[in-house]
């Protein structure tokens, strides 16, 4: 079952990639691109090929993070959207180019400074709060009003900023995968990898931690303490450098791991990883692909697209919550 489905999602990124390098406001003959690199044809792909392999391994990370917070914090509706973990990136971005003379030089490395550290700070709010209620439900309240928190400062700075720092904010904030170039691919690679292994290492302790009460007693409180830790700074390092170089993504974190839970009828980490890195994958390159107008001809911010595809997913998925605990 889980070879079929690892079958069909390679097939179907593959098909996604070679359209994402194909179509476009442009389309282009690829082989030929290929052939003469320094041809208009060869430029324009060049560019695609960037921006489609970006979009893969954000759409990987995103899937994997998510699937990492909704084990650690043992609910299936947490991610980085709903547990405010992009509203701190955010923050953090929105402090960078909204404080006057923040953003004077190096301007990527500090954008994705300030991008991890907000992150990084939300997700430690939260692990402090869920150590000490159980209530997943509050949890997420928590991380709403932290979303909230974040957005009522933004507005202050808002106020408070020029016209140039105001139009770059507003422009990260749509979403976009223009700014992707070598540098962003480079580092979006060397976190994804990072990322990738330290899940791959840390899968069979999750598994572990998210079963129960009496499972939770084979591992200590040293290691689930120093394994919750190590876990959210790489979550927040992974969140914060996606949010600085392509905006908020929203949902794909939440939307991936459960569409994959319902199909595979598996919640093995083990299992779900390959799967969860190939689904997130593909709904980001198809959202890029709608997004950019190679699909129906207008231009839409990604973020837009990847909302009207999750939020019904969400929905249902919370409708079937709330039906089953009833039941």
């Amino acid at each position: 079952m889980k070879n079929s489905w690892l079958i069909i999602l390679v097939v179907l990124l593959f098909t996604l990639f070679v359209l994402e390098l194909i179509l476009g406001t442009v389309t282009i003959d690829i082989i030929k691109g290929f052939i003469e690199f320094n041809s208009v044809d060869g430029n324009i792909l060049e560019s695609r090929l960037i921006r489609a392999s970006v979009s893969v391994l954000v759409g990987a990370s995103c899937g994997l993070a998510g699937l990492g917070i909704q084990t650690l914090f043992k609910n299936p509706l947490a991610g980085p959207t709903t547990l405010g973990v992009n509203s701190g990136a955010s923050l953090g971005v929105g402090m960078f180019y909204l404080i006057p003379g923040v953003s004077m030089h190096m301007e990527w490395l500090g954008l994705s400074f300030f991008a991890v550290l907000g992150a990084l700070a939300f997700l430690f709010l939260l692990i402090v709060v869920s150590g000490k209620s159980l209530n997943l439900t509050f949890v997420l309240i928590v991380g709403l009003l932290l979303s909230y928190a974040s957005y009522a400062i933004l507005e202050v700075l808002l106020q408070l900023s020029d016209s140039v720092g105001i139009k770059s904010y507003v422009f990260w904030g749509m979403g976009s995968f223009n700014r992707a170039n070598v540098y962003s691919l480079i580092a979006l690679l060397l976190v994804s990898v990072m990322g990738f292994v330290v899940m791959k290492k840390y899968a069979t302790w999750l598994n572990i931690y998210s079963l129960g009460d009496t499972e939770l007693k084979l591992l200590t409180r040293k290691s689930i303490t120093f394994n919750k830790r190590l876990l959210l700074i790489v979550f927040g390092i992974w969140i914060g450098l996606i949010t600085s170089i392509v905006g908020p993504i929203a949902f794909v974190g939440v939307v991936v791991p459960n569409v994959l839970k319902m199909v595979i009828k598996s919640s093995n980490l083990n299992a779900l990883l390959p799967l969860t890195a190939l689904l997130g994958a593909i709904m980001v390159l198809l959202a890029d692909l709608i997004a950019r107008g190679a699909i129906g001809g207008f231009v839409l911010p990604v973020n837009a697209v990847l909302s009207v595809l999750g939020v019904p997913i969400i929905i249902y998925f919370l409708v079937k919550r709330i039906s089953g605990a009833r039941g």
